[in-house]
C-alpha cells in the first residue's frame, strides 16, 4: 500500500512548489488591489529581463560564441590522442612487419618458404599520439583574434537585446496604462450620454423637444457602448502581451499602476558619444575586427605551416593494450602549399572584400544611430508640446460641454450642439491619454536611441 501512495504523495508536493512558484510570479509584477493586478513599471521590466525566452536564447548564443572563441586556442596547444588497432593478416608483406614491430623476428623466418607464406598472424597496437603545432603563418593567432572579437560582438548583440526587451517592456506597460485611462474616458462618455437621453425623454414627455432629439441621443449611446466594448478588448490584448514578454500567466485581470511624477524633456543627445554608448554600433565594430582578422587566416593558409610530432606505440601479438614490444618515433614537418588552383589567393580576396563590407556597414550603422538619435529627441520635444496643448484642450472642451449642456436644458441649444461638444470632449480626453503615452514612450525610445552607458570592461 505505502509503495502506492509515495509516488502520488511526490507528485502532489511538486505539484503544490510549481503552484507556489507560479504565485509568487505573478506576485512580483505589482500589487493586487480588488480583483485586479495593478502591473508597477518598474517590475514589469525586472520581469521582462529574467523571463523573456527570446532573451533567453540570446544569452545561450553568447555562451556559444565564448566557447568557439575557447576552441580558439586549437591553433596554439598540443594535440593528444589515445587509439588501439588489431589488425589481422596474411600478407606477407604485414606478416613479416609484425614480427618486426614486436621484436620477434628469427633467423629462420628468413627463409623464402616462411616470407612467401606466413599463415595468419594477429597484431595489436596501441598508440599514444601527440601533434604540436609550431608555425602556420600566423592562422592561429589571427584566429584566435578573430573568434574572440565575434565572441565579444555577440555579447554586445545580447546587451542590445536587453535593451530591446526593456524598452518592449515600457511599450507593452505604457500600452496598458492608455488602455485603460481610454476606458475610463469612454466610460465617462457613456454615462453622460445616458443622463443626455434621459433629459431628452424628459424633454420630448414635456413637449420641450422632438422625438427625433431622443432618438439621437439613443444612436451616439449605442455608438458609445460599441466603442467601449473594442476599448475593453483593447485592454485585453495589452494584459495579454504583457504575459507573453514576461513568461508570466496571471489570474486576474491587469491594469498599470499609478503614473510616476512627469520627466522632463532631456537635452539635445551627444550624437558623439552615440557610437560609444550603443550596444548594436559596438558589436558592428567588432564584426568588422573579426572580418579584418580573417585576412590574416586566409594570409597564414598561403604560407609554410611547420609541426612536430611524438608518437609512442605498444605491439602485442595476442593481448589487448599488450606490450610485449614498444617503439617512439619524433618527427617535424613542414610543408607548403605553393599552388592551390587560386583557392588560397581567392579566399584572401573574398576576406578582404568581407572586411570592407563590415566596415562600411559599420560606419553606416554608425551615421544612422546619430540620425536616430537626434529624431528620438525631436520626438521627445514634440510630444513634450503635444502634452501641453492637449492638457489645456481638454479644460476648454469640459468648459464647453458644460456651457452646451445648460443651454440644452434651457431649450437655447439643440442635441446635435450637445453630441458635439461631447465628442470633442471625449476627443480632448482621449488625446490628453495618448499625449501622456506618447511622451513617456518617447522617453524610452530616445533612452534607446542614445544608448546607455557600458559597464566598465565592455560587455561580458
Amino acid at each position: 500500500m505505502m509503495r502506492f501512495w509515495t509516488p502520488l504523495l511526490l507528485l502532489s508536493l511538486a505539484l503544490t512548489s510549481q503552484v507556489r512558484g507560479q504565485s509568487a510570479d505573478w506576485h512580483r509584477l505589482g500589487e493586487v488591489r480588488g480583483d485586479t493586478l495593478f502591473v508597477e513599471r518598474d517590475a514589469l521590466v525586472a520581469a521582462a529581463l529574467e523571463r523573456n525566452e527570446m532573451l533567453a536564447a540570446s544569452s545561450a548564443m553568447v555562451d556559444a560564441a565564448a566557447a568557439e572563441a575557447d576552441g580558439a586556442w586549437a591553433g596554439f596547444l598540443p594535440h593528444v590522442s589515445v587509439g588501439e588497432y588489431f589488425l589481422r593478416s596474411d600478407d606477407a608483406l604485414n606478416a613479416f612487419g609484425y614480427k618486426l614491430v614486436n621484436r620477434g623476428a628469427q633467423p629462420t623466418d628468413f627463409a623464402p618458404d616462411v616470407l612467401n607464406n606466413p599463415g595468419e598472424t594477429n597484431n595489436w597496437v596501441t598508440q599514444i599520439k601527440l601533434l604540436q603545432p609550431v608555425f602556420n603563418g600566423g592562422m592561429s593567432l589571427a584566429g584566435k583574434q578573430a573568434a574572440d572579437a565575434a565572441s565579444l560582438a555577440v555579447a554586445y548583440q545580447h546587451r542590445r537585446a536587453e535593451e530591446t526587451v526593456r524598452l518592449q517592456a515600457v511599450q507593452v506597460h505604457e500600452g496598458l496604462r492608455l488602455t485603460h485611462a481610454m476606458i475610463g474616458v469612454v466610460e465617462a462618455a457613456v454615462r453622460r450620454a445616458e443622463a443626455h437621453e434621459q433629459r431628452a425623454q424628459s424633454l420630448v414627455e414635456a413637449e420641450m423637444a422632438t422625438e427625433a432629439d431622443l432618438l439621437q441621443a439613443r444612436v451616439y449611446l449605442a455608438s458609445l457602448r460599441q466603442q467601449l466594448i473594442m476599448t475593453r478588448n483593447h485592454a485585453a490584448a495589452a494584459a495579454d502581451a504583457v504575459q507573453l514578454l514576461t513568461a508570466i500567466d496571471a489570474p486576474l485581470p491587469l491594469a498599470a499602476a499609478a503614473a510616476s511624477p512627469a520627466v522632463a524633456a532631456p537635452a539635445s543627445p551627444d550624437t558623439a558619444a552615440v557610437a560609444l554608448a550603443r550596444s548594436d554600433l559596438l558589436a558592428a565594430e567588432q564584426k568588422a575586427r573579426a572580418a579584418g582578422k580573417m585576412v590574416g587566416v586566409a594570409t597564414g593558409a598561403m604560407l609554410p605551416h611547420v609541426n612536430l610530432s611524438l608518437e609512442r606505440n605498444y605491439f602485442s601479438h595476442e593481448d589487448i593494450f599488450g606490450d610485449d614490444a614498444t617503439s617512439w618515433s619524433l618527427g617535424a614537418y613542414a610543408t607548403w602549399n605553393v599552388f592551390d588552383g587560386l583557392q588560397s589567393i581567392s579566399a584572401r580576396r573574398q576576406a578582404r572584400a568581407q572586411q570592407r563590407a563590415a566596415e562600411h556597414g559599420w560606419n553606416f550603422q554608425t551615421r544612422q544611430a546619430r540620425h536616430e538619435a537626434q529624431q528620438a529627441w525631436r520626438d521627445v520635444q514634440a510630444a513634450a508640446e503635444r502634452l501641453a496643448v492637449a492638457r489645456e484642450a481638454v479644460g476648454a472642451a469640459r468648459e464647453g460641454l458644460r456651457i452646451v449642456s445648460d443651454q440644452y436644458g434651457e431649450g437655447l441649444a439643440s442635441m446635435t450642439d450637445l453630441l458635439d461638444v461631447q465628442t470633442a470632449e471625449i476627443a480632448a480626453a482621449g488625446g490628453l491619454a495618448q499625449a501622456h503615452h506618447d511622451y513617456n514612450v518617447s522617453l524610452a525610445r530616445l533612452e534607446y536611441a542614445a544608448g546607455s552607458p557600458q559597464p566598465e570592461g565592455g560587455a561580458k
